[in-house]
């Protein structure tokens, strides 16, 4: 199982993006079932929807939006299924700098059980259960 991050999910959709390239990669390697079944969250459907419409432009945004609501390959975790444990890492967090957002990933990961996140965020590398996958 694969953890999708915002930082992935815009990139790929945005071909001015600095890592576009990288993040086609992800996605050929999660197409080709290198990692198991992709997943998500809610918060992170927040951040992409968000940045997409403030980057590229609304329509965009809500088309992206929709694949994420209907993909039938992708999970999609409540954010409140997490907020506990999401709270509970933010708070306790010593080594990396970790946005909310952030610290919910890897509750969401913990909470199925996944150990791999597609990410351009350096800060998961500090995170010793987790392995990255950046391209």
């Amino acid at each position: 199982m694969i953890f999708l991050d915002a930082s992935v999910i815009v990139a790929y959709k945005n071909a001015d993006d600095f890592n576009h390239k990288r993040a086609v990669k992800i996605y050929e390697k999660i197409g080709e079932n290198k990692f198991g079944r992709a997943m998500t969250s809610e918060l992170v459907f927040s951040e992409v929807v968000t940045v997409l419409a403030l980057r590229k432009d609304l329509q965009t945004a809500i088309e992206v939006g929709e694949v994420l609501r209907n993909a039938r390959e992708l999970t999609m975790v409540r954010a409140s299924d997490v907020f506990s444990e999401s709270w509970k890492i933010f708070r306790e967090q010593k080594d990396a700098n970790l946005s909310f957002v952030d610290a919910s990933n890897i509750a969401c990961m913990r909470y199925a059980g996944a150990k791999t996140i597609a990410t351009f965020d350096k800060d998961f590398k500090k995170i010793n259960d987790i392995e990255v996958v950046d391209g």
